[in-house]
């Protein structure tokens, strides 16, 4: 069916918040994959949490624990994280 996203085109980012980096994220999977679900915190968050999930469950990043001001995810590199989600879903 045109517009509905199989399970092979559904990324799943959870963070504490909707971070910058999530909405950004987001953005460029959006952009470079018409047609994919992006879903941001489906679920409630874990605190101090960034994680990306691709197909299959596929983990890309996962940052848990981190304490302000949450440096790690402040040098994540976000257009890459991107480059390799999107590669992982036109496999």
């Amino acid at each position: 069916m045109p517009g509905t996203a199989s399970s092979s085109r559904l990324a799943k980012a959870e963070a504490h918040s909707k971070h910058g980096e999530a909405t950004k994220l987001e953005k460029l999977i959006k952009e470079g994959a018409p047609g994919t679900s992006v879903s941001v915190n489906p679920d409630k968050p874990r605190k101090g949490c960034f994680e990306v999930r691709g197909p299959g469950g596929k983990t890309f990043v996962s940052l848990l624990d981190m304490p302000r001001p949450f440096t790690k995810l402040k040098a994540l590199d976000v257009e890459a994280l991107a480059e390799e989600v999107l590669a992982a879903l036109k496999e």
